[in-house]
């Protein structure tokens, strides 16, 4: 299943488009992760993930062939050398073209062992610049432009400017989440649809594109409709 998804292969890089609802690590309650896939996929060799996506994020993730690739990839992704943009779903009609969200950010863990991220003061920086693509009567397509990669942070820097992410369990409205499953949102809209990694990272440039899901793409055909 998962080599069906590989977008981009060399000898240093892999790219994958990581469908919704599969972890990049085993976690409590999972028997299945990205990890375990590369393992089966390349029994003789190791696969570092260069970045994480959330579960139930969809799109990009890039994975590198040797650990001296990985470093450079990780100081790439600390020099702003990496760019990643993404799609997302939000509640109401952003009327914003671009918005810069920069809340500080802190992890927390709940009892249980569930990991969340908080707007606090003393937390860490995070900047996520929403661009609008589409505006309905409720919801708005959203092209997300990321400067940090803190945990959650899309989906909460969404949801403290007023407009959670169609789908979000965690940080969005669960009355209207219902309210979006007629429309066949069943999951978290957020989609990793961009990668680009500056020439000077590897000696030369690239772009890689997730196209949207077919789930996703199929609700903004029934919001066309409405």
């Amino acid at each position: 299943e998962l080599r069906r998804r590989i977008l981009f292969e060399d000898d240093k890089l892999l790219v994958l488009d990581k469908p919704s609802g599969l972890a990049v690590h085993l976690g409590s309650g999972l028997s299945i992760s990205v990890i375990d896939c590369l393992d089966g996929m390349y029994p003789n060799d190791t696969i570092h993930l260069a970045h994480r996506l959330d579960r139930f994020t969809s799109g990009c993730l890039l994975c590198a062939k040797s650990i001296g690739v990985l470093r450079q990839l990780q100081k790439a992704f600390k020099s702003g050398l990496v760019q990643k943009h993404y799609l997302a779903l939000v509640r109401h009609a952003w009327q914003v073209r671009d918005f810069e969200v920069c809340f500080n950010l802190a992890k927390q863990m709940l009892r249980g062992g569930e990991r969340v991220s908080r707007v606090r003061e003393g937390g860490q920086p995070a900047l996520s610049v929403f661009s609008t693509q589409r505006v309905w009567s409720q919801v708005s397509l959203m092209r997300v432009q990321i400067a940090t990669g803190r945990t959650h942070q899309i989906r909460v820097h969404a949801a403290e400017s007023g407009h959670p992410i169609v789908g979000d369990s965690k940080y969005g409205d669960r009355e209207f989440n219902r309210t979006m499953a007629e429309f066949g949102v069943k999951r978290l809209f957020l989609h990793a649809q961009g990668l680009q990694i500056h020439q000077d990272v590897l000696g030369r440039g690239y772009e890689f594109l997730a196209k949207l899901p077919e789930d996703l793409r199929h609700c903004i055909k029934k919001l066309d409709a409405a």
